[in-house]
C-alpha cells in the first residue's frame, strides 16, 4: 500500500513538473518478499533523460525536491510516508513494507504467481489452467499438434477424456453428465451413495455399495472378505468361539474336554483315555491299569484293582471276581454244568471217555455207543473201531480195520508206530493229511477219547529245543492228539500252560472254541525224537496242522500279549544256541503264545528301553526276536536302538504277527538274546495297532515328529533337538519365535513346511498344522502385505507382535491380520492365503501355518512405507481424489519430496495383468506439488513439475501379479495444502 501511495504521489509531481508519466522504477527490496519485486537500476527504461527531477537520486527522496515547493496536502514536509529519509527507502536499503504482485511485462499473464505467455505455454495454452494434451504444442493460444492419450483414453478436442468414466465425456465427447452424477461405466448414474458410519463399503468398486459392520459380521469380520468358521461369532472384529470354546484348525472346540485337543489344540489324548480340565485321565468310574483305563468293577484282567487278574472263565462283578450267569464254581474254576464232562449236572461228576455232557447228563455222541463200565467206560462209533466192531469188546485181527461194523481191509502204514510217517521241519509250519478211518486201536493217550480210537502215528526229531504245536481245527468228528517219546511213552506237560495230550480244544487252555471237538496241544521239548498220534472218539478224515519254533538254551515261558503293556523280567546265561540276522550269539530266554483262530494281523511291540529315561533297561546289549510260524520267514530282530539315542544298545522291535483263519491258529515266540554279552533285563510289549500312526508301548505316535520315537520306536532325541521327518535335528531356522527368519526387503522365499512342527496358533482357522516363524521390524508405519500363492498344500497365514500376542486389527479396507482360504476380498486364492494390515513401528512376526502335514510352500513378503497424512484405499478405474497435506512428511524419492504426504494404497490378485497408473495435480493445486508411485521389488518413479515449476504428472508401469501399490502426494520441500488429482489406476 505503501508503495502504490509513494507511486500515486511521484506521478502527480510528476504531471506538475511537465515530465513523463510512465510509473517509476521500484527501489531494490533486500527484504523477504511473498510477490515478485524488481530491481530498480536508478536509470529506469521510463525516464530517458536527466530531468530536474532525478539527480541520480530516486524522485520519491531528493532531499529539497523541486515538486516540494510549498506544503502541499500530499507533503506537509515531513509526511508518515516521506521524512527526508523515509524508511521505505534510503538509495538502498530495505523496503520494510508490504509488497504486491507487479504486472507482468510484455504479453506475459500471471498465472497462480507465475508470469507466463499464454500464446506458448502448454499448461496455460490461451489461458490459465487451459493444459494442452500430452505430444500438442501451444501457438498463438491454440493447442496444435496429435493428442498422446495413455491406455483407454480418446482425444476428446484438446483434451484426453476416459469416456466410461469423465462425467464431463460420458459416452461420447462431450456428453457431460447432470451435476451430483457420475458417469460409470459410459453411463451418467445418480451419485454414488456412501455408507453410514460404522459401516465398511465392502464393493468399494461395484456401482452400489455393500455396508457392512466388520464389528460383528460373519463373512466379513474385521475386515472384507475375512469369514468366520463355522459355529464362530464376530466380536469386535475377530472371529470368537464361544465362550469356554477354542478354535483348533477350522472347528472351535473345548480344550478342556476335546479328546482330541486336550489342554491345547493338536494335543490328542491317546485312545480309551478322556479330557477332563484340559488334562487326559480315565473317565469317572475307570482307572489306569498297564496303559489303559479299564473299569476295575467288571474287568476280569483288574478286578477291584490293577493286576488282579480273574481265573480263566470267571467274570468281574462289582469288583469281585465271580462266575457268570450260567455258571458253577467248582473248586477254582467257573464252569457250566449243563456241558462240561468233568463236571456233568454237578461238581465232580465226570463223563466216561467219549462222552458229552448234554443238559447235565453224560451221553455218547451221535452214531457212538458206550461200551465198558466203571473208569474204562468209553464212547465208540462200533462201525469203525478196531477194538468194538460192530459191537462192544470185538477186536479186529491184527492188520485188520473196522468198516461198517465189521473187520476186514487193510490197515494204512502209520497205523502201527514202527511204521509212523516222518515229518520234516524244514519249514516252521506245515498240513498234514490224515485218516483213522481203516486204522486200528494200537496206543491209549493220557487224555479222553484216546484208550479205544483208531489210531495213526506220525515222527518228528529235534536237533535243539523247541516249542512243537499241533492241532486238528476244521475236523469234523472228535478228535484226540498227544505226544509220546521215542520208547512210545507218553509226555506230561512240563510246565504250566503246556498240553500234551488233548481232546477237546477248549480243555488245553491254548483257545477257546464254543463246542469244538478238535484238538489243540503245545510244548517244549528238547532234542530228540518224538511220535505224534492222532486217535479220538470216532475216525475219519483229519488236517493236522504242525508248527514247531526253537526257543534257545534258556527258560521257556508262556505269555499272553494283548493291548495293555506288560512287563518281563529275567537274567540270560550259559552257552546260546540261536542266531538271527542281527547281533545274536548269546544265550536266550524264550516267551511263547499262540494266536487262535479268526485273529487279525497285529502289531507286537516290544523294547528294552525305559519308558520315563529312555535308557536301556537291560544290563547289556541286548537283541530282541520275534518268530511267528505263520510268518514262514526269519524272524523279525532287533539289537541296537543306536548310539545315537538314550538306549543305545537297548532293543527295540515291531514286528507284526499274521492273521489266522477261522480253521487256523498261530505259534509265536519273542526271544531275549545278546550281542554275545548276557545278564539281567527288564522288556515291556504289547500286542495292539494302530488305525494311524506306529505301536510304541501304549501309544500309537507319528513317528516322524515325535521326539521319543523319532524316526522308530524309543528313538529318543537329545535335548534341545526336534524330530522332523522321522529323524532328530538341531532347530531349523524359522522353528520358533526365538530363532526367527528375518524379513528385510521386500521379495519372495520357499520352505518345505514338513520339517517343522507346530508351536502357535493364530484367530483364524487352519492355524494348528506345522509352522515356520518370519520377523521383521519396521522403523515407521508401513504397509505390510504376504502371499502364499503357488504353495503345494493348504496353507495359512497371521501376524502376530513382539510378544507373540496375535494381531487383530489391519487398520485398513480389505485387510487382514490372518487369513486361510480365499485371500483378500476378491482375489479367490483357493487354499492359498494372504494378509495386509498397517502396522506402526516396531517388530512383528510373520507365521507361516496350514492344515495337515505341511509341504512346499512360496511366500511373497512385501512392504511400503505410508505418509503422515491421510491413508487411503483406491479403487480401479479413473477417478478424482482430492485432500490436503500438513505437518511433517516421512516418504522421500528421488525427486522433490520432503514435504508432507497422503498416502493412497491398493493391492493386486494373482491373476492382474499388470497394467499403465496415470496421476496429475496439474490446475488442480496451488503450491509445488510431486507424485510418486511405489511397487515394492520395483524402482520408485517420481515426478516434481512437469507442468509449470509446481504441479506434476507421472505415469508408472504396475507390475503384473500380485502385490501391494501406493500413490504418494507430496510437496517439494515443505509445500504443503489442499489439492486434487485425476487418477486412473489399472
Amino acid at each position: 500500500m505503501k508503495q502504490i501511495l509513494r507511486w500515486s504521489l511521484v506521478g502527480v509531481l510528476a504531471v506538475a513538473a511537465g515530465c513523463s508519466d510512465d510509473p517509476p522504477a521500484p527501489t531494490t527490496d533486500a527484504g523477504e518478499d511473498t510477490g515478485v519485486i524488481d530491481t530498480d537500476t536508478g536509470t529506469p527504461a521510463e525516464d530517458t533523460g536527466t530531468p530536474p527531477q532525478d539527480t541520480g537520486s530516486p524522485p520519491e527522496d531528493t532531499g529539497n525536491p523541486a515538486e516540494d515547493t510549498g506544503t502541499p496536502p500530499q507533503d506537509t514536509g515531513s509526511p508518515p510516508e516521506d521524512t527526508g529519509s523515509p524508511p521505505e527507502d534510503t538509495g538502498t536499503g530495505t523496503d520494510a513494507g508490504a509488497d504486491v504482485e507487479l504486472p507482468c511485462t510484455g504479453s506475459q499473464t500471471r498465472c497462480a504467481g507465475t508470469c507466463v505467455d499464454t500464446q506458448t505455454d502448454v499448461a496455460n495454452c490461451n489461458a490459465c489452467g487451459r493444459a494442452c494434451a500430452a505430444g500438442q504444442t501451444c501457438a498463438a493460444g491454440v493447442c496444435t499438434g496429435t493428442a498422446e492419450c495413455p491406455a483407454g483414453q480418446m482425444r476428446c478436442g484438446e483434451m484426453c477424456a476416459d469416456l466410461t468414466s469423465d462425467p464431463a465425456n460420458c459416452g461420447r465427447c462431450g456428453g457431460a453428465c447432470a451435476a451430483g452424477e457420475t458417469c460409470a461405466m459410459s453411463t451418467c448414474r445418480a451419485g454414488r451413495p456412501t455408507c453410514p458410519a460404522g459401516r465398511v463399503d465392502c464393493a468399494p468398486s461395484a456401482p452400489a455399495p455393500t455396508c457392512v459392520n466388520t464389528q460383528t459380521d460373519l463373512m466379513n469380520c474385521g475386515a472384507c472378505g475375512t469369514a468366520c468358521a463355522a459355529g464362530t461369532t464376530c466380536e469386535a472384529g475377530v472371529c470368537r468361539c464361544a465362550t469356554g470354546s477354542t478354535m483348533c484348525e477350522r472347528a472351535c472346540v473345548n480344550t478342556q474336554t476335546d479328546p482330541m485337543n486336550c489342554g491345547a489344540c493338536g494335543t490328542a489324548c491317546p485312545a480309551g483315555r478322556v479330557c477332563a480340565a484340559g488334562v487326559c485321565g480315565c473317565a469317572t468310574g475307570t482307572t489306569l491299569c498297564d496303559g489303559s483305563c479299564v473299569d476295575t468293577r467288571t474287568t476280569a484282567a483288574h478286578c477291584g484293582m490293577c493286576g488282579n487278574a480273574c481265573p480263566t472263565g470267571q467274570s468281574c462283578v462289582a469288583g469281585a471276581c465271580a462266575c457268570a450267569a450260567g455258571s458253577t464254581r467248582c473248586g477254582s474254576t467257573c464252569t457250566n454244568t449243563a456241558t462240561d464232562r468233568a463236571n456233568c449236572g454237578m461238581c465232580g461228576r465226570a463223563c466216561a471217555m467219549g462222552q458229552t455232557c448234554v443238559a447235565g447228563a453224560c451221553a455218547c455222541a451221535t452214531g457212538q455207543t458206550l461200551c465198558g463200565t466203571g473208569a474204562s467206560a468209553l464212547c465208540v462209533d462200533l462201525r469203525t473201531s478196531g477194538s468194538n466192531c460192530g459191537m462192544c469188546g470185538r477186536v479186529c485181527p491184527s492188520g485188520q480195520a473196522c468198516v461198517a461194523g465189521a473187520c476186514m481191509g487193510t490197515a494204512p502204514a502209520n497205523d502201527a508206530r514202527s511204521g509212523a510217517l516222518a515229518i520234516s521241519l524244514a519249514m516252521p509250519a506245515q498240513d498234514i493229511a490224515a485218516n483213522t478211518s481203516a486204522a486200528r486201536h494200537d496206543t491209549n493217550g493220557n487224555c479222553s477219547c484216546t484208550g479205544a480210537g483208531n489210531d495213526v502215528f506220525y515222527r518228528f526229531t529235534l536237533t535243539t529245543t523247541e516249542i512243537v504245536y499241533a492241532d486238528t481245527l476244521g475236523a469234523t468228528w472228535d478228535t484226540a492228539l498227544f505226544l509220546q517219546d521215542a520208547g512210545g511213552n507218553n509226555l506230561t506237560a512240563p510246565a504250566a500252560g503246556q498240553s500234551t495230550c488233548n481232546d477237546d480244544i477248549t480243555s488245553a487252555g491254548l483257545c477257546t472254541v464254543a463246542g469244538a471237538l478238535q484238538s489243540q496241544i503245545a510244548a517244549r521239548l528238547n532234542p530228540g525224537t518224538y511220535f505224534l498220534v492222532l486217535s479220538g472218539c470216532g475216525a475219519g478224515a483229519a488236517t493236522i496242522h504242525f508248527q514247531h519254533l526253537p526257543v534257545g538254551n534258556g527258560p521257556t515261558a508262556r505269555i499272553t500279549p494283548s493291548g495293555a503293556v506288560q512287563t518281563l523280567t529275567g537274567t540270560t546265561s550259559g552257552t546260546g544256541t540261536l542266531t538271527s540276522t542281527c547281533c545274536s550269539s548269546g544265550p536266550e530266554n524264550a516267551y511263547w503264545w499262540v494266536t487262535c483262530p479268526g485273529s487279525s494281523a497285529t502289531t507286537f511291540q516290544s523294547t528294552s528301553c525305559n519308558p520315563v529315561t529312555g535308557a536301556n533297561a537291560a544290563g547289556y546289549n541286548i537283541e530282541l526276536a520275534q518268530y511267528s510260524a505263520l510268518r514262514m520267514t526269519s524272524a523279525v530282530c532287533s539289537d541296537d536302538v543306536g548310539a545315537a539315542f538314550a538306549c543305545g544298545s537297548g532293543s527295540s522291535l515291531s514286528a507284526t504277527v499274521p492273521a489266522t483263519t477261522a480253521s487256523q491258529a498261530g505259534l509265536n515266540t519273542l526271544v531275549v538274546d545278546g550281542c554275545v554279552q548276557r545278564g539281567p533285563y527288564s522288556v515291556r510289549y504289547v500286542l495292539a495297532s494302530c488305525s494311524t500312526g506306529t505301536r510304541c508301548g501304549a501309544s500309537c505316535v507319528d513317528t516322524g515328529t515325535d521326539e521319543n520315537n523319532c524316526g522308530g520306536c524309543d528313538r529318543r532325541c537329545a535335548a534341545g533337538n526336534f524330530c522332523i521327518g522321522g529323524t532328530c535335528q538341531v532347530v531349523p531356522a524359522g522353528e520358533t519365535r526365538d530363532n526367527a527368519i528375518v524379513l528385510t526387503n521386500s521379495g519372495t522365499t520357499s520352505v518345505n513346511t514338513t520339517r517343522f512342527r507346530n508351536d502357535t496358533t493364530g484367530v483364524c482357522g487352519c492355524t494348528s498344522g506345522r509352522d515356520v516363524f518370519y520377523r521383521f521390524t519396521l522403523t515407521q508405519p508401513e504397509i505390510v502385505y504376504a502371499d502364499t500363492l503357488g504353495s503345494a498344500y493348504d496353507t495359512s497365514l497371521f501376524l502376530q507382535d513382539a510378544s507373540g500376542t496375535n494381531v487383530t486389527a489391519a487398520n485398513l479396507t480389505n485387510g487382514t491380520t490372518c487369513n486361510d482360504d480365499g485371500g483378500l476380498l476378491g482375489c479367490s486364492t483357493g487354499t492359498a492365503s494372504q494378509v495386509m494390515a498397517q502396522l506402526n513401528a516396531g517388530t512383528y512376526y510373520l507365521v507361516l501355518s496350514g492344515c495337515g502335514a505341511g509341504g512346499q510352500a512360496s511366500l511373497r513378503y512385501q512392504h511400503l512405507p505410508v505418509g503422515n497424512g491421510a491413508v487411503r484405499a483406491l479403487a480401479a478405474g479413473a477417478q478424482v481424489v482430492s485432500g490436503t497435506t500438513a505437518g511433517t512428511g516421512r516418504v522421500t524419492s528421488t525427486c522433490c519430496s520432503n514435504g508432507p504426504e497422503d498416502t493412497f494404497y491398493w493391492y493386486t490378485c494373482g491373476t492382474f495383468g499388470g497394467g499403465l497408473f496415470s496421476a496429475t495435480t496439474c490446475g488442480r493445486a496451488t503450491w509445488d506439488t510431486e507424485l510418486s508411485v511405489m511397487n515394492p521389488g520395483s524402482a520408485t518413479v517420481c515426478n516434481d513439475d512437469a507442468c509449470g515449476p509446481r504441479q506434476s504428472t507421472i505415469n508408472a508401469l504396475i507390475p503384473r501379479g500380485a502385490g501391494i501399490h501406493a500413490l504418494f502426494v507430496d510437496g517439494c520441500g515443505s509445500a504443503a495444502g489442499a489439492y486434487t488429482a485425476s487418477v486412473r489406476r489399472p
